[in-house]
């Protein structure tokens, strides 16, 4: 069945063609309201709407994670959560004692009302920001069986879970057999065996306390392109596509996944927007056409690929349309403000609805239930 609505999805691509959207500098709207939702009436009784009510303002807040570098003063990070209301921290170098993570978090939560997300990239051997012989170093390519797969992951995730970290960005289920290849050293080096390796470390982590976020949806090509400096091509059809996803259609259709993480790659012969600002790859194809209903995460906004065209502001707003959930503002932070004043202003002009920001709010406090 899920093959077949696959199969429909890019029928009906194949034959209309895929838009996508346009977007201007826009203008702080004025001050958020509170969502107010009606009472509800039973014959004579009435029934309050349920509380605490949660503005407008705090649900947009809630979608973006901003990175912290380890030379950054914590409360400078601090001060951005507490005036833009963020859902999530991403560590991006950590300290030479990495014990002192915990308090950062502890500081970073007083700063909340609501729970964060401490997110990090250990994905192991060349992207691990948590180097020495006091973390498990083991790398995605020297995994060989889904039980090792499964002890690095739940080793990994105690680790992680210790400091205060509940995000991991990883694992990775692009897939690269050249060995000068962007993401060589990052793959499993089994194709066939990817869905199930990248499964079982996710249950690894989430027996830990952590979630796993599998990337980069839809897939890096087997290429030296970095997205970091360039926007990487994929010149396959729109026929070719299910095959070229088809670890993550396993690894969604038969592990529990959490969150997927964004790639920023162009697929041109199939949308002419990278896959991160793609309505066709995140609501058609990976909602829709997978039926994938947690947490979708982009990649770094501020990457060359996406910001080199669009910058990193105006990107959150086509992001949050294509489906995204969570907004990064990694490399950064300090434009995070940017983008939560174009998402409000998107919503003001009615580009986005309230609906929709609540939307993906709700999926996020859903997926952060998982790790309290």
């Amino acid at each position: 069945m899920r093959l077949f609505r696959i199969f429909i999805i890019v029928l009906l691509f194949a034959a209309a063609g895929v838009g996508f959207y346009l977007y201007e500098d826009t203008k702080l709207p004025p001050q958020a309201q509170p969502l107010r939702p009606a009472a509800t009436t039973t014959g004579s009784v009435t029934t309050p709407p349920p509380e605490p009510e949660v503005t407008l303002e705090e649900m947009v807040g809630e979608l973006f994670m901003v990175g912290h570098w380890a030379e950054t003063p914590v409360a400078s990070t601090s001060e951005l959560i507490d005036t833009y209301h963020l859902g999530s921290v991403v560590i991006m170098s950590v300290p030479e004692d990495p014990t002192e993570i915990r308090s950062w978090v502890r500081t970073w939560n007083a700063s909340s009302t609501r729970p964060l997300f401490i997110a990090i990239d250990q994905e192991g051997g060349s992207v691990s920001r948590l180097k020495g012989p006091t973390f498990i170093q083991t790398s995605q390519r020297e995994i060989i069986s889904t039980s090792s797969a499964y002890q690095v992951g739940l080793v990994r995730g105690k680790e992680l879970e210790k400091l205060g970290i509940n995000l991991n960005l990883a694992p990775v289920l692009d897939y690269a057999s050249t060995t000068d290849s962007f993401m060589y050293q990052r793959s499993f080096a089994s194709r066939e065996l990817t869905a199930d390796m990248a499964g079982a470390m996710i249950a690894g982590m989430s027996e830990s306390g952590v979630i796993g976020v599998a990337k980069h949806f839809p897939g890096h090509a087997d290429t030296t392109e970095d997205s970091h400096v360039v926007l990487p091509s994929v010149p396959i059809t729109l026929e070719a596509l299910p095959a070229f996803t088809s670890s993550f259609e396993k690894l969604i259709a038969e592990y529990e996944v959490a969150a997927v993480m964004t790639a920023h790659v162009q697929f041109p012969q199939i949308d002419t927007q990278p896959a991160t600002l793609s309505y066709f790859f995140l609501t058609n194809y990976l909602r829709d056409g997978l039926g994938f209903d947690g947490v979708i995460i982009t990649d770094d906004l501020i990457m060359q690929a996406v910001s080199s065209s669009t910058p990193a502001g105006q990107a959150a707003v086509p992001a949050l349309q294509a489906g995204a959930d969570v907004l990064m503002f990694a490399a950064e932070p300090a434009r995070v403000g940017e983008g939560v004043t174009a998402v409000l202003a998107a919503v003001a002009q009615g580009r986005l609805s309230e609906a929709r920001i609540k939307e993906s709010y709700e999926r996020i406090q859903n997926a952060k239930g998982l790790v309290e």
